[in-house]
């Protein structure tokens, strides 16, 4: 009998490098590359409401959550599920931790809600092999930490951090500014070239969904994986790549 491969997802805060890791990673595992929102067609379309909607016609932040949601359920049914039960490693660029950071965190919506809300769309398609868990969640999730300067410099190309915005870090445990490192995630920037509709909110929602990343990687500690993600592009993936094949839910 074939084992079911091994879910992987890569989070963290826009401009963190999560895009180019998770493509280096896969490409390390021979793994199936995916991303929410999008990794469907059915995906893609929501992608495109949820990141690039005109402010008169955005979601609103409980209707972001279903969408969000409606995209990971088809993403588990036509892409995770299928790929696990023919043994193929599945990469992902973001998943449920995303959903908590933003819109829980972010806009405030009930976590344990939320949490239902997952669980819901993440349970194992009917006639899926019973290999997999009823609820397919990563087994490993990657957090990429930078410092919320850096990553806000990346996504925006100018300082918000700095100046008088810095007494928004004041009371952020190691929010401190450095020197901007070499590994810049591209943005799924909007046809204008700015940022897309969540990069784009306020610094203070920037905050909050930074900070909420380290308190979710501490709550789940035999799923979730802190890794710097400073330094070069090759030096991340170095540790992104140690991380994973040491980590035990990918023991064979």
């Amino acid at each position: 009998m074939t084992a079911r491969g091994r879910y992987i997802a890569l989070e963290g805060f826009d401009g963190s490098g999560k895009s180019t890791q998770a493509e280096m990673l896969a490409s390390h595992l021979d793994a199936v590359l995916t991303r929410e929102p999008g990794g469907t067609p059915l995906g893609e379309a929501l992608r495109e409401v949820l990141l690039h909607a005109e402010p008169s016609e955005a979601p609103s932040a409980r209707t972001e959550a279903l969408l969000f949601c409606a995209d990971r359920a088809q993403h588990i049914a036509t892409v995770v599920a299928p790929a696990l039960e023919t043994g193929r490693d599945v990469v992902t660029d973001r998943s449920y931790g995303s959903t908590l950071a933003y819109q829980g965190y972010g806009r405030g919506l009930p976590l344990d809600e939320l949490r239902a809300l997952i669980d819901y769309a993440c349970r194992r398609p009917a006639g899926a092999s019973g290999d997999l868990p009823d609820v397919i969640l990563p087994d490993v999730v990657v957090l990429l930490d930078v410092p919320l300067a850096d990553s806000d410099r990346r996504v925006h190309r100018l300082d918000r951090v700095g100046g008088e915005q810095m007494s928004l870090l004041e009371t952020a445990p190691e929010a401190e500014q450095s020197a901007d490192h070499s590994e810049e995630e591209p943005s799924d920037q909007r046809p204008d070239g700015g940022p897309d509709r969540l990069e784009g909110e306020e610094l203070e929602f920037a905050l909050r969904v930074w900070r909420s990343y380290r308190e979710l990687c501490s709550a789940e500690p035999d799923r979730w994986v802190l890794v710097d993600a400073t330094g070069s592009i090759d030096e991340v993936a170095a540790r992104v790549i140690e991380a994973v094949s040491t980590h035990p839910a990918m023991a064979d």
